[in-house]
C-alpha cells in the first residue's frame, strides 16, 4: 500500500568484445537505448549483422522513490558462420593400427576415434565470443540477476573454436546407421565404442559437430577388422634335378628355388620377406632379409626366390 511503484524500465545493448582471457563489455557506447513508462512491459529489439557479434543487454527498473535495479542477459547473433575441417588436423581410429594409416584394428578391443581439433568453425578459431564475461563493474548485478544458467552463461560456455557437441552414428558392412550418440566429455574430441568385432567386418562411424549456433556438418571414416595373422603353406627348397622335392644336400654353387603359399582371408598379404641364414664354423650363423615384393588386398599369393651361395 505504501510501495512507490514501478516508473520506468530501460534497455541497453552493448557489444561484448572478445579476448583471449575473460571478455568484456563496451559501456562506452551504446548499440541502442530505450527507456518506456511503467505500462510497457515487453519490447522487440532488432538486432542484425553481416558478421557474428556478442551483445549484452542490460535491463534497468526504476520505481517512483528512484531505486534503481538492474539485471542483464547475453544473446549471440549470428547469421553468417559455419562449421569447416582443417586440413593439418587427423580425424582417426586411434585403436587401428598406424602402419595401415589407421585403417586396420588388429585387435578386439575397443573401437577408438580422435578429431582434435579438425571441425571449427573459423569466425570463433579467431574470435574467443565465448570466453567467460567480467562481472559488473559496479558490482550492482549479483546473483539471479546477472546471466548465471542458459547457453551464454557469464561464466563462459565450454566449446571447441565454437563447437559445443559432437553425435556419432556407425554400422556394420552394408547394414543401417545406428541412432547418434552424443559424445560425453566432449572438449576430449574423442570417442570409444565396445563392440564385439569379428575378422573380415568393417565398420563405419559418423561424427557430427554442432556449433553454439546450430550450424552442423557431417563426417565419416572407415575401419577394417582383422586381429588373425597370415597363412602360408610349409616350405619347400628344390634343384632343377629334383624339382619340387625337398633339398638338404647340395653342391656348391648350385642354384636353388624355394617356394611358400601364403594367404590372409581378410586383409591380404602386403608383403613377403625371406630370410636366409649361413651356418659357420663353431655353429656361428649369419642371416640376410631380404623383401622380394610387395603385394596390397591379395587374397592368396605364391612366392618364388632363386638362391645362389
Amino acid at each position: 500500500m505504501t510501495a512507490s511503484k514501478i516508473e520506468s524500465y530501460e534497455i541497453r545493448v552493448n557489444k561484448v568484445l572478445p579476448s583471449s582471457s575473460i571478455n568484456t563489455v563496451d559501456y562506452t557506447t551504446n548499440v541502442l537505448s530505450m527507456k518506456v513508462n511503467h505500462t510497457t512491459t515487453a519490447m522487440t529489439i532488432n538486432l542484425t549483422s553481416n558478421k557474428p557479434i556478442h551483445y549484452c543487454l542490460t535491463l534497468e527498473v526504476k520505481d517512483a522513490a528512484d531505486n534503481v535495479r538492474q539485471c542483464r542477459r547475453f544473446i549471440l547473433v549470428d547469421e553468417t558462420s559455419f562449421i569447416e575441417t582443417h586440413p593439418d588436423r587427423h580425424f582417426l581410429f586411434t585403436s587401428a593400427s598406424p602402419d595401415t594409416s589407421f585403417t586396420w584394428q588388429t585387435h578386439r578391443s575397443d573401437i577408438c576415434l580422435s578429431w582434435k581439433e579438425y571441425f571449427f568453425n573459423k569466425f570463433y578459431y579467431d574470435n574467443e565470443l565465448l570466453n567467460g564475461i567480467e562481472a559488473d563493474p559496479h558490482g550492482l548485478i549479483t546473483g539471479t540477476y546477472e546471466q548465471i544458467s542458459g547457453e551464454l552463461p557469464v561464466s563462459g560456455t565450454p566449446n571447441v573454436y565454437g563447437i559445443v557437441k559432437y553425435f556419432v552414428s556407425w554400422k556394420l558392412n552394408d547394414g543401417p546407421f545406428t541412432s547418434e550418440v552424443e559424445v560425453s566429455n566432449f572438449l576430449n574430441q574423442t570417442f570409444c565404442k565396445s563392440i564385439p568385432v569379428e575378422d573380415g567386418e568393417t565398420y563405419i562411424f559418423n561424427v557430427r559437430p554442432v556449433d553454439i549456433i546450430g550450424n552442423t556438418y557431417k563426417e565419416s571414416r572407415t575401419v577394417f577388422i582383422d586381429t588373425s595373422p597370415p597363412v602360408f603353406n610349409e616350405l619347400s627348397i628344390w634343384n632343377r634335378d629334383e624339382p619340387q622335392n625337398g633339398i638338404h644336400l647340395i653342391k656348391d654353387s648350385e642354384p636353388l628355388n624355394a617356394q611358400i603359399e601364403s594367404y590372409d582371408n581378410h586383409s591380404g598379404i602386403l608383403s613377403v620377406k625371406w630370410i636366409f641364414g649361413k651356418l659357420r664354423a663353431a655353429n656361428e650363423y649369419q642371416e640376410k632379409e631380404i623383401t622380394v615384393g610387395s603385394f596390397t588386398m591379395v587374397r592368396s599369393s605364391i612366392q618364388r626366390v632363386n638362391i645362389y651361395h
